[in-house]
């Protein structure tokens, strides 16, 4: 009896195993850090102590037992991780607090630069251009120009909250002369897949980054990408990709979804065109459903 079980056993072991393994690599993809630290406690010990090849019966059941259990916490865990009632899968409606501009403090070599300096005419002009664009999208905007050089324009489209900034800097060395940053900034889920989405010309300053494949001709080849997985799913977006393509037309610009927070910015003098498309862009990102594995 005891050779006529052991096989079965075992062969039921290496099935439940891989099922376990599959789905475990689903809730790593999708959001194992939002999950509470004891439910992944609990998953990594029922792994372990049921992925050791059994020898005897006994160990045998064991494992079994200890894989049973642990696909059963791990489709809790998915559900979980798929509740729309989570606060890890809903954006926030207010922006948070960001310095500005918020893209000096996240990018280490623009805060080397310093500002230019404007007189105040080209000061006026600059107040006056972003909230122009603000009040396009969102007539109820709100104007901050304290922080001259630049300006900040706060506003809502489609109820997402959205911090335009723009910010004149004189460069040094391949950058040298003056220049506008521009950025636009919304919230987003806190579950959506980490993505940094550079022009393809960034891969040549030394930054990391693959090819975007995304099967549009008109849109691959001009990006670099690095993140989690799940971004892939992102990146196939139609409005994501109409977006980036509108804006390019002034310049390339650098997309990033982490931390809660996504994110658009450019090197040219905004317009109409280039903040409305971002703000598309950003849009798409931000009212993404919680992916859904089959």
């Amino acid at each position: 009896m005891y050779r006529d079980a052991l096989p079965t056993m075992i062969d039921r072991w290496r099935r439940l195993e891989a099922e376990v393994r599959e789905k475990v690599g689903r809730v790593e993809r999708r959001g194992w850090r939002w999950l509470p630290g004891e439910t992944r406690a609990l998953i990594g010990s029922l792994r372990e102590r049921g992925s050791r090849p059994p020898a005897r019966l006994d160990e045998a059941l064991a494992a079994i037992d200890a894989l049973e259990r642990c696909r059963a916490a791990v489709d809790d865990a998915l559900e979980a991780v798929d509740d729309p009632a989570r606060p890890w899968n809903q954006c926030p409606a207010e922006c948070p607090a960001v310095p500005f501009p918020w893209m000096r403090a996240d990018d280490p070599e623009l805060a080397l630069l310093s500002s230019a300096e404007l007189d105040d005419e080209a000061r006026r002009a600059l107040v006056a251009r972003v909230a122009e664009l603000a009040r396009r999208l969102d007539p109820g905007f709100v104007s901050d120009a304290v922080h001259l050089p630049g300006a900040r324009a706060r506003f809502r489209v489609e109820g997402a909250p959205m911090v335009l900034d723009v910010w004149s800097v004189q460069g040094a060395g391949f950058w040298s002369g003056p220049r506008v940053e521009v950025g636009l900034l919304t919230t987003a889920r806190r579950s959506s897949p980490r993505l940094v989405l550079r022009p393809e010309a960034a891969a040549g300053l030394g930054r990391s980054g693959r090819s975007a494949v995304t099967g549009n001709p008109d849109f691959d080849g001009r990006f670099v990408w690095e993140g989690e997985p799940g971004a892939t799913e992102t990146l196939l977006h139609p409005e994501l990709q109409r977006g980036l393509r509108v804006v390019s037309l002034d310049d390339v610009p650098t997309l990033t979804v982490d931390g809660g927070l996504a994110s658009l910015r450019w090197s040219f003098a905004p317009t109409a065109r280039s903040v409305g498309a971002a703000a598309a862009v950003l849009l798409s990102v931000r009212d993404r459903s919680p992916a859904r594995a089959p």
